[in-house]
């Protein structure tokens, strides 16, 4: 009968749209636990400016990779797999992440940070939002993965309907919150453990990494690595 027939593609599609939020899901989860700048800035950004605040970079990462996937529609990962705009995005987003990293360095050399928001300048809501979407531009191979394996990912989507997107979609933040959120609480819970002097230690470090990876993404760009 039509109704029976209907009402098995639907159950059918909504199997195969829960196994690709599945596999988003365990996907996700293997590139978000990969130490890179995201994890870095997310974990000094807790430190600094306290669990909220590196909770609402999350709402930027994911705003950006939800336009990404409409891009996606109008061919913009054929944009992103070009040799030259990964050029470019390397090198600018390496030189985001030394101008942030040197930052961070001074001021734990200084002793200008301090442990909490107590003597940070207050921010709008927007700013956290709008760095965690700065920080994940700013690394090469996120563009890189979308371009590739995200692009599977979202055609398998296509291919069951706007259920497979959106499992896909949701599957994808869902790796990502659950990580971040470990990280978060982690991060958030140890702070108060540290003292000055290891406050300034740990950020210390982050911003060594930070610049590390922004030469390195730099270098990538003009060729050098």
């Amino acid at each position: 009968m039509p109704g029976t027939t209907l009402g098995r593609a639907v159950s059918a599609a909504l199997t195969q749209a829960l196994a690709l939020g599945g596999s988003a899901f365990l996907i996700g989860l293997t590139g978000a636990m990969s130490p890179g700048p995201y994890l870095t800035v997310t974990i000094t950004r807790t430190v600094t400016r306290g669990a909220r605040s590196a909770a609402l970079m999350l709402v930027g990462h994911a705003l950006l990779e939800g336009v990404l996937l409409v891009g996606f529609a109008f061919g913009l990962q054929e944009l992103l797999r070009d040799d030259r705009v990964s050029s470019v995005l390397a090198g600018v987003g390496g030189a985001f992440l030394v101008w942030m990293g040197w930052g961070l360095l001074r001021g734990a050399v200084r002793g200008t940070l301090s442990i909490g928001d107590r003597d940070m300048p207050a921010e709008s809501r927007m700013g956290p939002v709008l760095h965690g979407a700065a920080v994940s531009l700013s690394n090469p191979y996120w563009a890189l993965w979308w371009a590739t394996i995200g692009v599977k990912l979202a055609a398998d989507g296509l291919a069951i309907g706007p259920a497979g997107v959106a499992a896909f979609f949701i599957g994808h933040e869902l790796a990502d919150v659950s990580w971040y959120g470990l990280v978060i609480f982690a991060t958030s819970r140890g702070k108060r453990l540290l003292s000055e002097t290891l406050y300034r230690s740990v950020i210390g470090a982050c911003a060594v990494f930070l610049l590390y990876l922004g030469v390195r993404f730099v270098l990538d760009g003009i060729g050098v690595l």
